[in-house]
């Protein structure tokens, strides 16, 4: 009797053990999910193509088969914005991601017009290069104003739009920017890896993946003749563009706004008052993303991403 009650006891402390082991190694997986993004050491950008587009050579990337879906990314930012998402998304689409005239590896000219009717055209022109007909856009920040105005200018090409914290309000940059040229010279003696530090750390909201190899990568660009520098200071003209967002009243595509409530760069103002504007727009918004979502929460703007083409084809 002895025995069995020492044996009861034993196995009761193993039960215990392995309950406490297991919730602890749920406690860990969470943990390490939360703060280790998902894919990180596979989400590696595949390689890179140019196709040339009014004299300017477009980079971009490509991977995955399927409907096509092309993303946009920011302003200041290129397609390595996008290293997490695209794994995910590949499975499911052709995705398409290209560096902006004036950014990334893409072609940079000091008198090119980086406003919003040369952007758009000069992305409608690449995808038709590319023989990418009807596709699903996904844009950031200013590529989420692009995106929109895709989607208003060619109506029956883009009839599923995802904005992520689209920048559509041009009280965003300050009137007196556009007057103060002389001062490009010294934003790009001012870009380092000190200053691109502070950036980031406004636009993406988990600190613990601004590592120095991100730093470098989002430097990187802008370490040229200035002409990087020059066209990032022109393309704030394109957010501060007048007819954004009234204009886009009347847009026919399904659009799916994306916001993380930590944005530090578009207020949730703006968000508002673009929902009020589109009458086909969703919103959603993600408790603890900032800025640049899909480096935030990859796995979460991937899966919503895919929910709402599969929900709207």
């Amino acid at each position: 009797m002895r025995l069995a009650l020492v044996a009861l006891a034993f196995a009761l402390a193993l039960a215990c053990a392995a309950i406490v082991l297991g919730g602890w190694l749920f406690w860990r997986r969470r943990r390490l999910r939360r703060f280790i993004p998902p894919l990180e050491l596979k989400a590696l950008i595949p390689e890179s193509r140019f196709i040339e587009i009014d004299g300017l050579n477009i980079h971009y990337v490509q991977a995955g088969r399927g409907a096509d879906l092309v993303l946009l990314h920011g302003i200041g930012a290129s397609v390595f914005a996008w290293r997490f998402l695209l794994p995910l998304l590949e499975t499911h689409f052709r995705v398409t991601a290209i560096d902006l005239p004036g950014f990334g590896k893409s072609g940079k000219s000091g008198d090119r017009d980086y406003g919003l009717d040369a952007q758009t055209r000069a992305v409608n022109d690449a995808l038709k290069a590319l023989k990418i007909g009807p596709a699903t856009l996904v844009g950031s920040s200013m590529g989420g104003v692009i995106a929109l105005w895709l989607a208003k200018c060619f109506p029956e090409k883009f009839t599923r739009i995802v904005t992520l914290a689209p920048a559509t309000d041009p009280r965003l940059v300050p009137e007196a920017i556009h007057h103060l040229d002389a001062l490009i010279p010294f934003l790009r003696r001012a870009l380092n890896r000190h200053t691109m530090r502070a950036i980031l750390k406004r636009v993406i909201a988990r600190h613990e993946l601004i590592n120095d190899d991100v730093i470098d990568s989002y430097l990187s660009p802008f370490l040229d003749d200035g002409s990087s520098v020059r066209a990032f200071w022109l393309a704030t003209r394109l957010i501060a563009d007048r007819r954004i967002p009234k204009e886009l009243s009347g847009l026919k595509a399904r659009v799916l706004i994306i916001y993380g409530d930590r944005d530090l760069r578009v207020p949730r103002r703006v968000i508002d008052q673009l929902t009020r504007t589109l009458p086909n727009s969703t919103l959603l918004t993600h408790e603890g993303g900032g800025h640049h979502i899909m480096e935030d929460e990859p796995l979460w703007t991937a899966e919503t991403i895919v929910k709402f083409v599969s929900e709207n084809s």
